[in-house]
């Protein structure tokens, strides 16, 4: 690895460490290196088919009181062909049991891509509860999934690279599984680069577990990791007290907004950075590695980032005044504008905040869609909405039908 695109020699290591079994592997790891001075760590961990190389810009950007260590997954990379078959509950045990030699102690923060996800989440939900020595202070989740929502079916790409017939063709005997990846980016990737991402996966022994990996993403209910990863999904909900950072490529034709949202309801505190044309190598696509760096720049000692409201503010409190109840609020243009009073405005966003908590079912937090003109009207529904908690999302009209779907698309109203 030591003549590739973006590459520290340096950066290489190899470390012996007990599996999910007990037996001992030899783990390659991406590892900047320990230093007196660190103030936290960045574990790093890569999906499939990609190896630690995909951190290399991030082991690159962070300033010398961070290390990163990113470990090519067993029988990915370049760590170890022990030719077993890994599910994603040994590979959560695997990595465990790897942080557990590495000693891993002190502030931690998780990032991760694509089923590394899963995988990270997993170690994360576990040494959240267990490890006094280690405190995760942060997350950082780019394109990646812990569930299929149920209105959605799973990614055609997915579905098709594992049916049976396929499935060993296109991801074991042949590099079509790791090329087709390439097409996924946006724009599409250098040949420096997908030289660096095929480097470890040069003949089909090396890409065995290419093809396991998708064969063990559990689409369904009785597979045998289903349960491990509705276990990683419903451990998201203990989380809120772990900052959250997820840096999303929109482009992405595996991993598309629904698992974002998904996300985003899962864990709702998260600061989201959303990139319309990045594909499934965000990190390629668009500088994930300095969004990271300035995120964790704004966690604390504590892991803390900006602290939570005390309590909500009414925005249309002011409304209320009756020093101001007869002046002017609004005045439309023209002939025909309607002008309202401020005690008047505030009656009709009271009425129309109750018809819409009431009869209309909304809920405080929801996104509300609103395709208002500018006018009265418009004034008085985003004042509704703010009084009563929800979140107003603007369409304007005039975008056309094809920016007005993919502003909806964005803001996913409910």
């Amino acid at each position: 690895a030591a003549d590739l695109d973006g590459w520290d020699a340096s950066w290489s290591r190899f470390v012996d460490a007990p599996d999910h079994r007990g037996v001992t592997r030899c783990w390659h790891l991406l590892d900047t290196g320990a230093t007196s001075t660190a103030r936290l760590t960045v574990l790093a961990v890569h999906g499939n088919p990609t190896w630690s190389y995909t951190w290399r810009h991030l082991a690159a950007a962070v300033p010398d009181d961070v290390r990163v260590i990113a470990p090519d997954q067993l029988e990915m990379g370049f760590s170890e062909r022990s030719g077993e078959l890994r599910r994603l509950g040994d590979r959560i045990a695997d990595l465990v049991a790897l942080t557990d030699v590495l000693e891993l102690s002190g502030d931690v923060v998780v990032v991760a891509h694509d089923w590394g996800g899963p995988v990270s989440l997993g170690w994360l939900q576990h040494v959240h509860a267990k490890h006094d020595s280690l405190d995760v202070v942060g997350l950082v989740l780019t394109n990646t999934a812990v569930h299929q929502p149920a209105e959605s079916s799973a990614p055609t790409l997915i579905r098709n690279a594992r049916r049976p017939l396929w499935l060993g063709q296109v991801t074991v005997e042949t590099s079509a599984f790791l090329r087709g990846m390439f097409e996924l980016s946006n724009p599409r990737t250098p040949a420096e680069v997908r030289r660096g991402y095929l480097a470890p996966y040069e003949t089909p022994n090396r890409r065995k577990a290419i093809g396991e990996f998708v064969a063990d993403i559990p689409l369904e209910a009785d597979h045998p990791s289903a349960a491990v990863l509705d276990a990683v999904a419903d451990g998201l909900a203990d989380l809120g007290d772990v900052p959250t950072l997820l840096v999303w490529g929109a482009g992405d034709r595996v991993f598309s907004d629904i698992y974002l949202h998904d996300l985003e309801a899962r864990l709702p505190h998260a600061d989201v950075h959303r990139h319309p044309r990045a594909g499934h190598l965000v990190s390629e696509d668009t500088d994930v590695a300095s969004i990271v760096v300035d995120w964790l720049e704004t966690l604390g000692a504590d892991g803390e980032t900006s602290p939570p409201p005390s309590a909500p503010v009414d925005l249309s409190a002011a409304l209320r005044d009756p020093a101001i109840a007869d002046r002017v609020a609004v005045r439309e243009m023209g002939a025909d504008g309607r002008t309202v009073t401020f005690g008047e405005l505030d009656d009709m966003v009271q009425r129309t905040a109750e018809g819409l908590f009431g009869t209309g079912g909304v809920k405080v937090g929801d996104r509300v869609a609103l395709m208002i003109p500018p006018g009265v009207d418009l004034a008085i529904a985003l004042y509704a909405c703010w009084r009563m908690g929800a979140v107003p999302v603007l369409i304007d009209g005039g975008l056309g039908p094809a920016q007005m779907s993919a502003a909806m698309k964005v803001a996913d109203p409910d």
